[in-house]
């Protein structure tokens, strides 16, 4: 997002956050409780049974059988956060630090376990939001309304995608309901500072033809100075299943709206203004019960410019604009028995992006590539164990020629308990105006995850991550410097299931970052990373859910104004009100940053003091 800090000076004005409270709740019987078997299913996603799969390995595989470090947050989640995008989501994630969080739909700056924002792979339906100038992924663009499941995925993952030196965070977008020719929901969103969010989205399948419509549009004057947004989105997915074992799948979506970023009174406030469209065409066919061939089209359009303005007369001092094209094709052949489950495939993308200033008629990046990729996953079964093995090679058409191995090895211990060990060597495209953008890492992980103790899931894991080659900046002469850097730490998690309706969550990531060379601990790396979860939902569908989230910057008081001695507390409450097999309206209301606390690294990028919205949401 450094594109935005080349505009900004080092330091923000104050804010006082505005101050309201109100809490509306109604009571009606209905029919069981179901709170307790969602909350099963979704330890028995993480735990030894196979219940659900991931698609971590480009291979729909048991969770059981993944030794990457992962997490899944399911559309139920998302709805009862009553999140407006996929930044609200990752937010409420173990080991997910975000530098900037502020109004709902400006940009959110986040790193994954201490690994920077432009070392993860962000994908929606395996379509990469990352952009091609800085490699940042503007998850905050993204409707939380079309999303189905979110896998994150926590260490290198090059060995399957590719450019993914510190992770992946798979969007998976939610398909045509099978259960009838109509449906949906429809919902609104009011807060202060005129803050509104506005929803519909329709499904449905008429015998081979399955349908996916959503629409919405967010919008704030801003809960900071200069952080208003005005952000709409639309996506559609139709699927045609094939006669015999197969289905075609067209999808598109469109994001774009503009937002301000930042205000420097009396001088300039910064601006920016986005538009993104995306479209696949994807089909799958079982040629036989046991292979499988899946290919896909896909094409994106980016835009971005950033600009500052005088607050005197509103003139334009300072503007960049980011123009991108990505258009590619990926071929998969999948093979699977009892025994082994074998993933082949092909990537290809042509890739385009023109970075300028306009008023100094200046180009700062102006180039295209040719990448493909060629990779091999493989996982057998033997006895408890699961071995996964595989293999990448990359041409990036500007970093040079790219082989990403990696291992797993799974061994369930029961049912319900589950041995994990991990390493890869990865890479992240920093940019593509630079050849030696290439960063690279050598990532380790061991874990232990069990549902073995009744009502109560764990999970626990060691990492390191070696990287090298990461720019940090350029140097006096303009070159970049670069740097080893050793991340080192551990990750624990839980989660129980409900006792009279009541169940808790926590996660907390340790991370230990230093200088690879000279072992100087690295200032404005998280070293401390707390997520708690409170959450009630009895028979009569009231939910409530109380989540908290803390981050130790670690930054350097010399060159830092951040503020990150509070933890910052989120309270939802709502009641469904059910009238039909499908049909029902939910009230809901939630106290953002209900302490009113800091956290930010730097005074920069303030976070909203409290704030509360409510709204209503119906299904049909």
């Amino acid at each position: 997002m450094r594109i935005i800090d080349s505009i900004l000076p080092p330091s923000a004005p104050a804010r006082v956050g505005p101050l309201l409270a109100a809490v509306v709740c109604m009571w009606l019987s209905a029919s069981p409780a179901r709170a307790e078997e969602d909350d099963l299913r979704s330890l028995e996603l993480y735990g030894g049974a196979n219940v659900e799969m991931v698609t971590v390995g480009r291979s729909p595989r048991p969770a059981s059988q993944t030794a990457e470090n992962i997490t899944v947050v399911t559309a139920g989640e998302i709805e009862a956060m009553n999140a407006h995008t996929l930044a609200d989501v990752l937010n409420t994630v173990a080991g997910v630090q975000f530098e900037m969080f502020r109004t709902p739909g400006t940009i959110a700056i986040f790193d994954l376990q201490g690994s920077n924002y432009n070392h993860v792979l962000v994908l929606i339906d395996n379509v990469p939001l990352n952009s091609l100038a800085e490699n940042f992924p503007d998850t905050s663009s993204v409707p939380a309304q079309i999303i189905e499941r979110v896998e994150i995925v926590k260490g290198a993952a090059s060995s399957s995608w590719g450019s993914a030196l510190g992770g992946v965070i798979n969007v998976i977008t939610k398909s045509p309901r099978v259960e009838g020719p109509f449906g949906g929901t429809a919902s609104t969103y009011f807060g202060e500072r005129a803050t509104a969010d506005g929803r519909a989205e329709v499904s449905g399948t008429l015998n081979r033809f399955g349908y996916y419509l959503a629409g919405g549009k967010l919008r704030s004057d801003g809960l900071l100075p200069n952080n208003m947004v005005d952000l709409n989105n639309v996506y559609g997915k139709l699927r045609y299943d094939l006669p015999a074992r197969g289905s075609l799948i067209l999808a598109t979506g469109f994001s774009g709206g503009s937002s301000g970023q930042l205000s420097f009174p009396p001088v300039f406030n910064g601006n920016q203004d986005l538009s993104r469209l995306i479209s696949t065409l994807s089909g799958q066919y079982s040629l036989s019960e046991s292979l499988g061939i899946e290919a896909a089209l896909r094409d994106k359009r980016y835009r971005m410019d950033v600009e500052a303005r005088s607050i005197a007369d509103g003139s334009v001092l300072k503007q960049s604009r980011d123009k991108e094209s990505d258009t590619g094709a990926s071929v998969k052949l999948s093979w699977h028995d009892e025994l082994q489950r074998l993933v082949a495939g092909i990537d290809y993308d042509h890739v385009s992006a023109h970075l300028s200033m306009p008023l100094k008629q200046v180009d700062l990046l102006k180039n295209s590539a040719d990448r493909a990729g060629v990779y091999l996953n493989d996982t057998l079964s033997l006895g408890g164990f699961a071995v996964t093995p595989s293999v990448r090679f990359d041409h990036t058409g500007s970093g040079g020629d790219l082989f990403s191995p990696s291992f797993g090895v799974t061994y369930s211990l029961t049912e319900n308990s589950v041995l994990r060990g991990y390493t890869a060597r990865g890479y992240s495209l920093a940019s593509l105006n630079r050849d030696d953008s290439t960063e690279k890492v050598w990532t380790s992980q061991v874990g232990f995850e069990s549902a073995e103790i009744p009502y109560l899931w764990v999970k626990a894991t060691l990492f390191r991550n070696d990287t090298w080659n990461v720019s940090v900046g350029p140097d006096q002469s303009g070159a970049f410097a670069k740097q080893r850097q050793l991340k080192r730490g551990y990750e624990l998690e839980g989660r129980t299931l409900p006792v009279l309706g009541a169940s808790l969550s926590l996660g907390y990531t340790f991370v230990d970052a230093r200088d690879g060379d000279s072992d100087a601990v690295l200032k404005g790396v998280a070293r401390h990373t707390l997520n708690l979860g409170v959450k009630y939902e009895d028979s009569r569908y009231l939910r409530a859910l109380l989540t908290g989230h803390y981050i130790d910057w670690n930054a350097d008081g010399a060159n830092q104004s951040g503020r990150y001695g509070a933890m910052i507390w989120d309270l939802h409450l709502g009641k469904k009100i059910v009238y039909s097999e499908r049909g029902s309206i939910e009230m809901f209301i939630s106290i953002r940053n209900l302490f009113n606390g800091e956290q930010e690294l730097s005074i920069t990028y303030r976070n909203p003091g409290r704030w509360v919205e409510g709204g209503v949401r119906c299904a049909f």
